[in-house]
């Protein structure tokens, strides 16, 4: 009796073990075929290499690894190692439904149609990827920093598309990477430290505005004084008013080609060479114009202003520097921004100033001044009362800020005026790429202002370049496609609003949210699209505060609105005149009336001078 028992505990053992064997082999099963089924759906595949290979219908033990592109660890086990789905003409964004293939090392989607953003939190999708191929397509944006995280990738291609920005620092720290290439692109700045040996010159080729080793290096300091077009040669940059701004920032830009060219040239410039490059005597012509227009101040005026740059002064810190609380001595409150010492910050500042110093609108912070002395730099704003959106909307359990569903449209509308007069109306074209609540101020009457304009670009509207925050030399003969600039930054500027929406009607950041990103979803989109099918997820998503209020049917209607700005194409985005004009029909519900007015080009106000502020 006593051997029977033991050997039926010995069966029963053993017939536990296979069960929890096969349980954990059928939930792995499950968890890549809904991996299968979202990159999927999130796809658009119009040569059918997925519609016609990937049939779900088939329940046979390990029918997903016989699908087009897909290898398994071993056909038995049912897991997706390797997804090699090159040279198909997928379109759409980045398949986000990969988070749930999580067995998987390889993704192969080069030589694709692939566009929009990587996403910014792509190493909770494919933290435990090798390698990654994204290369040949027509991906836009920055390069996610969070892509770091992804500390086991050997292989990292993203070379042949249209990436925006610096490459993050990131990026050279990574322990396993043997091969890095980001060639063919619109990357800007230095290049990190990568080891040259994983990569060469040529994984950073075709980037105009790239430099350093394994590349032509960056200007030094002292080459930078010697170019140093906004200040030593008593540059004051102002706001001017409407096409004035336009011709004396060209006038500013052909003055710079004359000065680098007489460096080049001999004393004996013939008289022909004189004509063409605008002579000192009519420049200095024209900066007498705008001299008051932004005041010019000293550090000790502003140290003082400051208490010495108190830590009691903060009002926040930034990516390139320290906002400090500051009081002049006949009682006007400023807002300064102290830059960090880094050089590498030089191009924000300048283009900060550019920026803001030839422009005003309601819905910008005023730039008031700037001080530029040794190697401080500081820039001196209007003090925006009621801070920024970010804190009113993610408020503390001992802050009682409560930012009704009327004032919420309200700031919507005023950031969608204000991107729709910059990307439309105004003289010249501006996109921010930068948004996000943080950048939000609102005044005493919480409308909002802009700001941070440091990552902006300008150009005509024939497509020239003369302001690029990733490259400080304007002599360079720069233009842009109309298509880059449309789908790489102006539809970059929507997304952004769209992100921006959302958090105004959760009151959370996309990471805060309790069950975003989950199984359900491939995209924002989709995810927002199933908030709208099911009363119960929408509801725990909204902002507590705005729940039972009578909002609800306009809450969903911003939903809409928020889908259409985060599509993963590009081209499929509204432009924000359209999104302005969206929002303004749910602004008169609350007497926030479209002001037509605000979107004509004559909305630059008269520049502030010395004397209306100090």
């Amino acid at each position: 009796m006593t051997l029977n028992a033991r050997v039926f505990a010995a069966l029963f053992h053993i017939f536990a073990c296979l069960f929890l064997d096969i349980l954990e082999i059928s939930n792995g099963v499950q968890s890549d075929i809904d991996c299968l089924k979202s990159i999927k759906h999130s796809l658009e595949d119009p040569y059918g290499y997925l519609n016609t290979s990937w049939n779900f219908n088939n329940n046979t033990e390990g029918f997903i690894c016989k699908f087009t592109g897909v290898e398994c660890w071993h056909p038995d086990e049912n897991k997706v190692i390797n997804l090699r789905l090159s040279d198909m003409g997928l379109r759409g964004g980045f398949p986000r439904g990969i988070k749930t293939c999580t067995s998987l090392t390889g993704l192969d989607l080069s030589n694709n149609k692939l566009s929009g953003p990587l996403p910014f939190d792509i190493s909770r999708l494919a933290g435990f990827l090798t390698t990654l191929d994204l290369s040949s397509n027509n991906l836009s944006g920055e390069i996610p920093v969070l892509l770091s995280n992804c500390t086991y990738l050997n292989v990292l291609k993203l070379d042949h598309n249209r990436l925006t920005g610096q490459i993050p620092p990131e990026l050279a720290l990574l322990p396993r990477l043997k091969q890095f290439s980001v060639a063919n692109n619109m990357l800007s700045g230095p290049i990190p430290d990568f080891d040259p040996y994983s990569c060469p010159a040529d994984s950073f080729a075709n980037n105009a505005a790239l430099c350093g080793a394994p590349l032509e290096p960056c200007p030094t300091p002292k080459q930078r004084r010697k170019s140093d077009f906004s200040f030593k040669g008593g540059f004051q940059v102002g706001y001017a008013v409407s096409a004035v701004s336009v011709i004396t920032i060209f006038m500013f830009r052909s003055h710079y080609v004359a000065c680098m060219n007489d460096k080049r040239r001999t004393k004996n410039k013939n008289k022909e060479a004189d004509q063409v490059n605008h002579p000192p005597t009519e420049w200095s012509k024209k900066n007498s114009q705008l001299e008051g227009k932004v005041t010019r101040l000293n550090f000790t005026e502003l140290s003082e202003a400051s208490n010495n740059f108190s830590p009691h002064n903060v009002i926040g810190p930034g990516k390139i520097g320290v906002m400090y609380k500051g009081m002049l001595s006949n009682g006007s409150l400023l807002a300064v921004k102290r830059l960090h010492g880094c050089q590498s910050f030089e191009k924000q500042f300048i283009c900060e100033l550019l920026t803001l110093g030839t422009m005003r609108h309601n819905n910008i912070v005023p730039l008031l001044g700037f001080c530029r002395e040794r190697k401080e730099k500081l820039l001196v704003y209007q003090y925006i009362s009621n801070g920024s959106l970010y804190d009113w909307l993610h408020v503390r359990e001992d802050n009682d800020k409560i930012l009704e569903w009327p004032l919420r449209i309200k700031i919507a509308m005023g950031i969608a005026r204000c991107l729709a007069w910059l990307h439309h109306k105004c003289d010249f074209r501006v996109v921010h790429l930068n948004l996000s609540s943080n950048c939000i101020l609102l005044d005493s009457n919480f409308e909002p202002k802009i700001s941070n304009f440091g990552g902006a670009k300008i150009s005509t509207f024939e497509g020239a370049m003369f302001m690029d925050s990733n490259e400080t030399d304007s002599s360079n003969s720069s233009f842009v496609d109309h298509g880059v600039w449309e789908l790489g930054f102006v539809k970059k500027d929507v997304y952004d609003f769209g992100v921006l929406l959302l958090e105004l009607i959760t009151g959370n950041e996309l990471i805060q949210i309790d069950n975003y990103p989950n199984s359900l979803c491939e995209s924002l989109v989709d995810w927002i699209t199933h908030l709208l099918t099911s009363s119960y997820d929408v509801y725990s998503v909204i902002d507590k505060s705005l729940i039972g209020r009578g909002f609800d049917g306009e809450i969903f209607q911003f939903l809409r609105i928020v889908c259409t700005c985060l599509k993963p194409s590009p081209a499929q985005r509204p432009t924000m005149l359209e999104l302005y004009n969206t929002i303004s029909i749910l602004g008169e519900r609350y007497g926030i009336t479209n002001d037509s007015e605000m979107l004509r080009q004559f909305e630059i106000a008269t520049a502030s001078t010395s004397n209306e502020i100090f």
